[in-house]
């Protein structure tokens, strides 16, 4: 219990925490065998939206939503009781709703920059208690575009946002935060390793030009206190739905050049 509340006062200091092997080796390999299949009999079936894909010739898949509605293995990893129990203590007093789960992955020479972002610039949770477990597939390192939090940044609430233009994640912030006042940390970590990061706290990563993947897991929880902004969820949906037309039309029409 002391070390539960420990982590669940180092979370609420910095907006983030770093767990170390809290899945064994062998859950690791369960969890990439899991994964594997998934996407060999599932991404074909997944509509645009579900599942996105670097803008490369070679179309590694960049990022994945809502795995728990297709996959038995998925619904139990979200239901995990040694996960419940750290969001548990964070939001203490209150019960844990699991919401989603999520694969993002950084290829090999081609994974590509995720801009700064706050999550709850798309969840729209109010109040905030809400977080997000990134479960380590493979080793995260300075080389291949780990994730970098701003330390103490989920203090500062959502801030304005822009457009990003960037599929997977269309919203950036609109001017950068103080790295002086919130610094940057890199999240170095080793298969088996978890992060847990607020739905407030500003991240990014750069893109990935080493020659190993870098892949992980993003497990979505919230307080049955959060409620959602549903007008202000409306309005990022619209704007989602938006960017997905416009990028139709523009492989449309690159289409319509390469056969003219």
């Amino acid at each position: 219990m002391t070390s539960l509340q420990e982590t669940a006062r180092k979370f609420d200091q910095d907006g983030f925490v770093i767990l170390r092997q809290l899945f064994s080796e062998d859950e690791i390999s369960e969890l990439k065998q899991q994964l594997d299949d998934f996407i060999r009999h599932e991404v074909p079936l997944l509509e645009p939206g579900q599942v996105y894909f670097e803008d490369v010739p070679s179309r590694p898949i960049k990022a994945i939503h809502r795995l728990e509605a297709r996959s038995a293995y998925f619904r139990r990893l979200l239901a995990e009781p040694r996960i419940l129990q750290v969001v548990q203590t964070i939001f203490a007093g209150s019960d844990i709703l699991p919401e989603a789960v999520m694969y993002f992955a950084k290829q090999a020479v081609a994974g590509s920059v995720t801009p700064a972002h706050q999550d709850n610039a798309f969840q729209h949770w109010d109040p905030p208690e809400a977080l997000t477990v990134t479960v380590a597939v493979d080793e995260s390192t300075p080389a291949n575009g780990p994730l970098i939090c701003l330390k103490g940044s989920h203090k500062l609430g959502v801030l304005p946002y822009r457009q990003s233009g960037v599929l997977g994640f269309s919203r950036a912030l609109a001017s950068p935060a103080d790295t002086r006042v919130y610094r940057e940390v890199a999240l170095c970590l080793e298969p088996g390793d978890v992060a847990l990061h607020h739905i407030n706290t500003i991240h990014r990563s750069e893109a990935n030009p080493s020659p190993r993947h870098r892949r992980q897991i993003g497990l979505g929880y919230r307080s049955t206190r959060a409620r959602r902004d549903e007008q202000g969820h409306e309005r990022y949906l619209q704007d989602l739905d938006r960017l997905h037309k416009d990028n139709r039309a523009a492989l449309e029409s690159a289409d319509a050049k390469g056969q003219s």
